[in-house]
């Protein structure tokens, strides 16, 4: 049985890890138009995760550092307090960024490419395979321990992209499926 289709001005469906009988994570089959057929589905590395929380898990880290010390030479006893809340803040931060991860989606299908990101108000990013003007592979440092990379995509000729599917594991196998996707539907 085959989930309804969506009407337009519908919510766009929330962040789920539920697959149809095929496997395709529900939430992307519902951004499909009739007759569309997926080629292929990814996600970021779990890695990605990581990244993502590391900045604020960092910060929270160095003021808990700095929070402990400062008590310890006040002569008060708040360091286990400061490591609880620490620990809370990392904790906390790092279960938003597995949620963000959970909600990111990239889609390839026989006519365009998708990327859905977001948790409270998700956005997608769709590009008609023929209208793509420039898909490049980009790794960067933080890409290279874990064999990762970034496609961009643009539908204009300048320089920069609009949409990006980050941190993908196989990247150039993902760059392949692209290109043959758009050498064999590109119109």
């Amino acid at each position: 049985m085959s989930a309804p289709a969506r009407r337009a001005g519908d919510p766009a469906p929330f962040a789920t890890t539920a697959g149809d009988a095929a496997g395709i994570p529900l939430f992307a089959a519902a951004m499909l138009e009739p007759s569309e057929i997926i080629i292929g589905t990814w996600r970021p590395h779990p890695a990605w995760i990581a990244f993502r929380a590391a900045r604020t898990c960092t910060f929270a880290a160095l003021i808990g550092a700095i929070g402990a010390a400062a008590a310890g030479a006040a002569g008060l006893a708040w360091a286990p307090a400061i490591g609880q809340a620490v620990a809370l803040v990392v904790a906390a931060r790092a279960v938003v960024a597995l949620a963000e991860w959970a909600s990111r989606m990239y889609v390839l299908t026989d006519r365009r490419v998708l990327r859905r990101r977001g948790l409270l108000s998700p956005t997608v990013y769709s590009a008609p395979l023929g209208s793509l003007r420039r898909v490049e592979l980009v790794r960067s440092w933080s890409d290279r321990p874990f064999r990762t990379g970034t496609i961009t995509f643009s539908t204009a000729p300048n320089p920069g992209y609009e949409a990006a599917w980050l941190m993908l594991a196989r990247p150039d196998d993902v760059l392949a499926e692209i290109d043959r996707a758009r050498r064999r539907y590109g119109r």
